[in-house]
């Protein structure tokens, strides 16, 4: 079987990578990654998704599904925590 998986953010990539691993080890004939955002890293990450709707800088985001400390998971909007420092 061909499988998509669908996921919110693509930050640091090792979940991915270990679902696809995962996934092909349990006999899928390909694997394809969808991510609502994907965040921009100064290091390799090591996977990439396939699709991806946003690309974002490396900020703590939320709102869209994803959460900041456990709160405003169901914002309409996708939202960044201010950087340490930032006015």
């Amino acid at each position: 079987r061909v499988v998509l998986v669908l996921d919110d953010i693509l930050d640091i990539g090792d979940t991915m990578l270990a679902i696809r691993e995962r996934v092909l080890g349990l006999g899928a004939r390909a694997f394809y990654s969808a991510v609502l955002t994907d965040k921009k890293k100064t290091t390799a990450k090591p996977i990439c998704a396939d699709f991806v709707g946003l690309s974002l800088p490396d900020r703590y985001v939320f709102g869209c599904g994803m959460d900041a400390h456990g709160i405003w998971r169901n914002l309409p909007a996708i939202y960044a925590l201010r950087q340490a420092g930032a006015e």
